[in-house]
Parts: structure tokens; sequence; C-alpha cells
């Protein structure tokens, strides 16, 4: 997973590649690209000339290898088209569509004063009075937009840049590229969650209709932001943020003026008919800036929440056997297979005309051994039914009562060294496999937060290829409680070509929340 700092070494080194390719590109006889002043997932923010008029303006442009996505395509034209909707002056105004070499460009207006996230970070705090004048600014333009039956579902200080009005600062709202407009179909994923964690409202998290009071519920994160220096809710991986959102309340921070609180609590109620409306938000906020005006900033505040911890489970130590145990263990264990396990095999593994073709010898232990002299054990099959466990259960394989004949045949669990953490997930997975003479056995091992629900899945892919050869096997609808925090899947029997590396490939995906897209975790790698 990359760093932030390594996400923004890639921005810029995407935003001077663009800069030494199309810097003074002209866009027919209308626009000369100068230089690129932004950059996102979609495309690049470029300060061109106007040709005729001499005045500058933004060229938002997608990125090539995105003209090729109809709904990347769709989602540009559209921001192009609810912005043309929408006239008002604290709204970024569009001024045209071009196509620039293969790909498209919006044309903006030019916002010089940089975002009020790039504000924040000079300033590390806002006055009340400052963040209350600046946020009902904003509130005008949400009004307009909601007015017009469209949602921004986006509203976060990077996305409110500022302009200077004389001396005063004087917000634009942009970046409509993942609004939604109330009447029409949407062009997202049904269930995806769309915006950024911090600035999420609890009803969308469970992938609910976007309405305008999402929108207010943003803007009062932005609120407690401006006044404190961070979110509310801010700290760990985007799914602790959201659940957040949904189970908890944000708590005032000491010296928080009171009108200030009063407007937090009501934009960030977790009951979306309860909150004001952008018009009410509006008039309020310029109450607010006039009752705090002399108010001094505070300090900027931590972020209190940790990032949560699962600690994998650790088996318990054996007691120490002495040698001279061990042989009598070691005896007691032979004398077992002997009497009971033998005759047991010779019932339940007696050779068909079906099998009889596909056996191989046992490992050797020397040419004087018990073991070479001990009849040949027919491979597993690739069908076969499964126990309630998960495994194969095929003519040739040990039967679940045969568990000292198991533990010979088959080698140690080989796992991933540790529980695999991915901060964008709840979950925590562990793969292992196992082999024997004559098949693999893989498992995946899987700890979450209580009340996370996920399809695991195991496979056993080819390492240099990554071609599945066996599987998915899916263990459906697990459940992860106070009592129940792990589960096992599998384990399930494979038996692969010889002659090529592998390893086992556990996959999830959440089934009760639309939280986070799935995710992935591999085992060690082996020859076999």
């Amino acid at each position: 997973m990359r760093t932030p700092s390594e996400a923004r070494d890639d921005t810029d080194d995407h935003l001077r590649s663009l800069g030494e390719d199309l810097t003074g590109y002209r866009i027919g006889d209308a626009y000369q690209l100068i230089e690129p002043i932004g950059g996102g997932g979609t495309g690049t923010v470029w300060r061109a000339r106007a040709l005729q008029g001499d005045d500058e303006v933004a060229v938002k442009l997608l990125r090539e290898d995105l003209m090729a996505e109809p709904k990347a395509v769709n989602r540009f034209v559209q921001e192009r088209a609810i912005l043309l909707m929408l006239r008002h002056p604290h709204i970024v105004r569009v001024r045209d569509l071009v196509t620039v070499g293969t790909s498209l460009g919006l044309v903006m207006d030019l916002v010089d004063g940089g975002s009020l996230r790039d504000h924040l970070h000079e300033q590390g705090t806002l006055t009340p009075a400052s963040a209350a004048t600046l946020l009902a600014q904003v509130a005008d333009a949400l009004s307009e937009a909601h007015r017009r039956g469209i949602v921004h579902r986006d509203l976060k200080p990077d996305n409110i840049l500022l302009d200077r009005d004389g001396d005063e600062p004087h917000t634009r709202l942009t970046d409509f590229g993942i609004a939604r407009v109330l009447d029409t179909p949407s062009m997202t994923t049904p269930g995806a969650l769309v915006g950024t964690a911090n600035y999420i409202a609890p009803e969308t998290v469970y992938g609910g209709r976007p309405a305008p009071s999402a929108d207010v519920y943003a803007l009062g994160v932005v609120l407690f932001e401006l006044v404190t220096g961070r979110p509310p809710y801010a700290g760990g991986p985007a799914w602790a943020i959201l659940r957040r959102h949904v189970d908890e309340s944000p708590q005032p921070v000491e010296g928080m003026p009171e009108p200030v609180w009063r407007v937090v609590q009501a934009c960030m109620d977790k009951r979306p008919g309860r909150r004001p409306s952008a018009k009410e938000l509006a008039h309020t906020l310029r109450v607010v800036a006039k009752r705090t005006a002399g108010d001094p900033p505070l300090p900027p505040q931590p972020v209190i929440h940790e990032l949560p911890s699962f600690d994998p489970p650790v088996p318990k130590p054996r007691p120490p056997t002495s040698s001279r145990s061990r042989m009598t263990i070691l005896a007691v264990v032979l004398a077992a297979i002997a009497v009971v396990s033998v005759p047991a095999w010779r019932v339940v593994h007696r050779p068909s005309a079906e099998t009889a073709t596909q056996r191989t010898d046992p490992p050797q232990a020397g040419p004087d051994s018990q073991a070479a002299r001990r009849e040949p054990t027919a491979a597993p099959a690739a069908g076969g039914s499964r126990t309630q466990g998960g495994a194969r259960m095929d003519a040739s394989a040990p039967t679940r009562s045969a568990g000292l004949v198991e533990a010979i045949v088959w080698g140690g669990w080989q796992c991933a060294d540790q529980y695999t953490w991915d901060l964008g997930h709840p979950l925590l997975a562990q793969p292992c496999h196992q082999l024997s003479a004559a098949a693999v056995r893989m498992v995946g091992h899987a700890q979450a937060l209580p009340g996370i629900q996920a399809d695991i899945s195991i496979s056993l892919v080819d390492a240099d290829t990554g071609a599945v050869v066996d599987g998915p096997h899916v263990c459906p609808q697990q459940l992860f409680t106070d009592f129940a925090p792990s589960h096992d899947c599998g384990p399930f029997d494979a038996t692969p070509p010889r002659g090529h590396r592998y390893l086992v490939l556990q996959k999830w995906v959440y089934t009760n929340r639309a939280i986070l897209p799935g995710g992935e975790a591999g085992g060690p790698e082996f020859d076999w």
C-alpha cells in the first residue's frame, strides 16, 4: 500500500510529465495551456490563457486512459451540465467543453487563492467568526444546488476554493464530478460508497440514497474542522472513521463557542430530517459570525482516535517433553497405527479400477524401513464430496477418524508470517497450506470486528502466471461477533499439476455493510 507521501510524489511526477508534453499546447484558436496547477484521480487542472481577451482560465483535463471508460466520460460531461445549470457567485463557473488531443477538457474560471484546505494548513485553525463567514457562503451555494435538485456528495475543504474579493476571502465551490441529480439514475455502482470518509453522513454508509441533508452533515464536519484543526472522527483507517459516523456522536472541544457547537450538533444529527436546510444554515452561520466576532482561534487539537488493533491468536506453548517421553509417545503412536488404522485403511480404501492408475508410493524412509514395504496409497482425485469442514473426501484421502495417520502423512502448516493488515479493511486474513505426497491442503484464517459479515473464499493460484488452478472454495456469510471473533475457511484439498510454484489466495467480500470493496491476501509461495 502506498503512503500519502508516495501518492503525492506520483502526482507530482505525473504533473511534471504532462508539463513537458503540453506546456504551450494550443486548444484550437481559443486557449493555450501554461502550467499544471493541480491533479486528482481523474485528471489534471491546468492554468491556461484565453487567446482572445488574454484572461486566464483553468482547464480540467480528463486522463487519457479514462477516455475508454464510459462512466468516467459520462461523469465528466455531467459535471459540465451541472455547472451550466448552477450560476451562483459562490460556485465555480464553467465556460466550455473542449477536446485536447485525445482527451476532454472543462474550461472554468480560474480561482487563484488555493483551497480552504491550503488555508487551514497555513493557519492551523480559523477564528470562529471567520469559519462561520466562509461556510455561510458555501451554504448559499449548496442552497442553490439543492434548489436545482443537485447534491454535491463530496463536500470538504479541498473542494472549496478561495478567491480574493478585496481584503476578504471569497469562497467558490467546485468539483461536482460525483454530484447526483436527484431525479436521474445514478452512474455509480448500486450500494457503492461515494465521498470522503471524514465527511460522509451516517445514512449513506449503509448505501442510503443521497439527499441534501448529507451535504449539510458534511458542512457541519467542515465547521468543526476549521475551528479545531481536525475533523471530529479523524484517526485510523477509513472503515474505523465510517463506523464512528454511525455509532458515535461528536464531542465538544474545550473553548469552542457555544453557538458554534450548537450548529455542529444540528448539522451532524444522526436523523437527516432533524438537520437544517442549507438556506437555514446560511442564515444561522451569519448570526454565529456576529456573536463570535472577536473570539480568538483555538489551538489546533490533536487527533484523539487511535488505530484499532487486532492481536492474532498465539498458540499456547506446549510443556517441555523429555526425549524418553517422546520415544514412549512415538511407540504408542506406531502401535496404534499398526493395530487400528491399517485394517481400517484396507476396508475404506479398497482400490477400484478407476483409481488404480492414479497410485503413487508414499515417501520412502529407507530401503529397510516399514514405510518402504507399506501398501501404495492412491492419490486424491480432483473431485469428490466434502466434509463439514470443507475438505474433499475421496476414495484415496485419509478419513477424519484417522487423525494419527493424517499427522504423519501431511507436513506442517505453512502460513503467512502474520495476519495481513490492510488499513482499508476491518478484517485480518492469514492464508495457509499443508503438503502431503499426493495433495495440497489449504485453509484461510480470518479475524474481524464484531458485526462484520463477509463471504470468504480460498483458491490455489499459480504464483508465476496468477492463474487459479483450484477453487475458489467459498465460505459464505461468515459473521464475526464478540463470541466468534475469528473463522476458518476450509480446509480444502487440491491436486494441482506438478512442477509449478503456487500460493494460496484468500479473498473476502463484505456482505452486510456498503462500506468498502472486498480484499485479498496471499500466503507464502511453495514448489510442488
